[in-house]
């Protein structure tokens, strides 16, 4: 028996304002299309059953015609079992006022379904775990358990009461099977399980980078599991951080941003993030190198983070400057310390070059 683990699709989310209203259209409906394509992905490998582990929509008001198209991927596909629980953004709602046969919603009380040679059990997020929530989940020893939870594990969060791992071992789950973290990640039950964020299918920030972003087949088989990760974005966020403390001469930084960039393309969402010390010569300038490289990616924005190196003593050495009048004086001060002068004078030369301040 082959079951998907997913969760965190946020279907209908809208808060794409780094991008152009086309973009931003075409990313959200990229998330209705991601559930689409792993539907079809189940179809083809033979995919027994899908848990939606919460947050499938990004609000439990979606659109009509999201709501439509989910409903119409899962009547068209009525060998998948679908089992969904809800999490915090898309709570309390539900996909279908009268549930076909291949659909099955966990509430916020545990319940269980028994599902071939697995059992199958849920329950919807909870701000604020029940008295009882951890009294109730009860699998049979003899069984290959999956439990279903939308919740952060040990940690609380903004959103949620966490899950205590030591509360549920002994509660003979096999696996259980998370949502609400963007990220995959895994740990010990106790002897017997494994709890496991499968994360989500796509990306939505800077705070996710890179290309590891899908679902987990588990392939249960004689009550053993074998578990595959199967990446699944269209779009990925990267972080390019460009160090420019080695380079003198403006034309160098596209030598190495081309170098740094090698492996994008054109649905990747980039931020250059240039970073080290550089003489007050090397000028960044952000407008030209976003206009040489904009195009090659799906969206691009550059942050310079760098910190400018003067040279002091060729400063205080001119004549009739303000610069080295400022310098000078500064370096009198009894009641400074070397390195609060430097400091100082590294912010009086930004300023009246018209730099960012360094502090």
């Amino acid at each position: 028996m082959k079951i998907i683990h997913c969760a965190d699709l946020h279907i209908d989310r809208n808060k794409f304002n780094k991008f152009t209203s086309e973009k931003s259209m075409l990313k959200r409906h990229q998330t209705l299309q991601n559930f689409i394509d792993m539907v079809d992905y189940a179809e083809k490998n033979k995919i027994t059953a899908i848990l939606l582990c919460g947050d499938i929509f990004d609000t439990p008001r979606p659109l009509k015609r999201s709501v439509k198209a989910v409903q119409d991927a899962i009547l068209g596909h009525k060998d998948i079992t679908f089992f969904y629980i809800w999490g915090n953004h898309d709570e309390n709602f539900m996909i279908f006022d009268k549930a076909p046969s291949n659909f099955v919603v966990f509430g916020k009380k545990f319940s269980k379904v028994d599902f071939g040679d697995v059992c199958i059990g849920g329950i919807s997020f909870q701000r604020q775990l029940s008295p009882s929530f951890y009294d109730e989940i009860k699998f049979d020893e003899k069984d290959f358990n999956i439990l279903m939870l939308h919740q952060p594990v040990g940690t609380a969060d903004v959103y949620s009461e966490p899950i205590q791992i030591k509360k549920i071992d002994k509660k003979y789950i096999d696996y259980l099977a998370l949502g609400h973290i963007h990220k995959k990640d895994e740990g010990k039950i106790d002897k017997r399980g494994i709890w496991a964020y499968s994360g989500c299918l796509e990306s939505n920030s800077f705070n996710n980078i890179g290309n590891d972003f899908g679902f987990y087949v588990l392939d249960i088989k004689d009550k053993k599991m074998e578990r595959t990760f199967v990446p699944f974005a269209k779009f990925f966020y990267q972080i390019v951080e460009i160090d420019v403390s080695k380079i003198s001469a403006s034309q160098n930084i596209f030598d190495l941003i081309d170098k740094k960039i090698q492996q994008l393309g054109k649905n990747d969402i980039v931020r250059f993030l240039f970073v080290g010390q550089r003489n007050e010569d090397l000028e960044i300038n952000k407008n030209l190198i976003f206009e040489k490289y904009n195009s090659k990616f799906f969206y691009l924005e550059i942050e310079d983070n760098t910190k400018i190196v003067f040279d002091l003593e060729k400063y205080a050495k001119e004549t009739l400057s303000l610069k080295a009048e400022f310098i000078n004086q500064v370096m009198k001060d009894e009641n400074l310390s070397e390195e609060e002068k430097q400091q100082i004078c590294v912010i009086g030369l930004e300023a009246l070059k018209g730099e960012e301040l360094s502090l």
